[in-house]
């Protein structure tokens, strides 16, 4: 019997990883991924809010206003994100899918190897 496994883009895959402990506003969410991927990842806002929308959607994502003094914002209010238990659930069931790929790609790799020097 298969588990019923939700999908997640890649993008997607990557706003939860960064979201997972911590909240984050939009553009820490994107200086995040930029320099967690060593500048291999930049989006733009108009990939980021759309996606956090989606998440959210789905239920991956909760969010909340910040209660910063607007004055001290330059008048703007920041929306924080936040990955919910059932945001981790299918990132942790992902990142399992990955690392079993992994773990199977290495082994044909090994197996390959051997029928080769045989």
């Amino acid at each position: 019997m298969k588990k019923e496994q939700q999908s997640l883009s890649p993008v997607e895959e990557c706003i939860l990883t960064v979201l997972d402990g911590n909240e984050m506003y939009g553009l820490e969410i994107l200086d995040a991924l930029e320099h967690g991927s060593g500048g291999k990842l930049q989006l733009g806002t108009g990939t980021l809010y759309p996606t956090l929308r989606r998440l959210e959607n789905k239920g991956f994502v909760e969010t909340r206003w910040g209660d910063e003094i607007l004055e001290e914002r330059g008048g703007a209010r920041r929306k924080y994100y936040k990955i919910t238990p059932k945001g981790a659930k299918i990132l942790r069931g992902n990142q399992q899918i990955r690392a079993s790929l992994a773990v199977w790609k290495a082994l044909q790799s090994t197996k390959s190897s051997n029928y080769e020097n045989a």
